[in-house]
């Protein structure tokens, strides 16, 4: 199973891909980035993509690792106002994806359908019209990102996931991690290897939600990582 990743460089998505390395029924991974990294994986292809913003000079060949995959995690994203990275990229991404699917042999021959996981946030708003108290700009923005995805995978009969972590602790087992579980509950906060161990399980064997909420995540995270996901 051949699975793709937009976002492996920060925090969170260095968690998701840390995940979907130790899958075993995982056999290639694609790591989508701007800059070279040095990753020594052989099961690690990373394809660079200097500029979002212009996918029509990808070349044939990066398409070539990126058509075939079975799912695509996209977890990169900023928490200010960029229009760019937080709505136009991710959708430019995907119409440009289902037009090289398009030539694909490989996905036609597939049973399952290809999975789009969407990395959102828990206080986006799909709704445009709701008056927010704060950051409101920013929210809507996302919310829109998470209709249009949905809409678009539905267009392209794709499986498409939004996730919706709350406060994501990347320090795991840390005294202050401990301190803002004890304080927030699993409703509130979620650990980076919960997100990222319930985020590689879904881009393997999807899920019948198409918004997946922080509570669900942390307790299908727990558990797979108590069986050693």
């Amino acid at each position: 199973m051949r699975i793709a990743i937009v976002g492996a460089t920060g925090s969170i998505g260095g968690k998701i891909f840390e995940h979907v390395l130790r899958r075993n029924d995982v056999d290639s991974v694609v790591v989508i980035t701007r800059k070279p990294l040095s990753i020594t994986a052989e099961s690690v292809h990373v394809v660079i993509v200097p500029d979002f913003g212009d996918l029509n000079s990808v070349s044939e060949q990066t398409w070539a690792l990126v058509r075939d995959a079975d799912a695509l995690i996209w977890a990169m994203g900023t928490y200010n106002l960029d229009e760019n990275a937080n709505f136009t990229y991710p959708l430019d991404f995907q119409r440009h994806l289902a037009l090289q699917q398009d030539n694909s042999q490989a996905l036609k021959n597939k049973k399952s359908k290809f999975r789009f996981i969407l990395l959102g946030g828990a206080f986006t708003e799909t709704d445009q019209s709701r008056w927010l108290y704060f950051l409101p700009d920013q929210r809507r923005m996302k919310g829109l990102l998470q209709t249009r995805t949905l809409e678009y995978a539905e267009s392209q009969d794709w499986a498409a996931h939004v996730v919706k972590p709350r406060g994501v602790l990347i320090g795991n087992n840390t005294f202050a991690t401990k301190v803002v579980e004890t304080m927030f509950l699993s409703n509130l906060a979620i650990r980076g290897d919960e997100l990222g161990a319930f985020v590689a399980d879904l881009a393997v064997n999807g899920s019948e939600r198409n918004v997946i909420e922080n509570l669900e995540m942390v307790k299908t995270g727990k558990r797979l990582l108590a069986a050693g996901a």
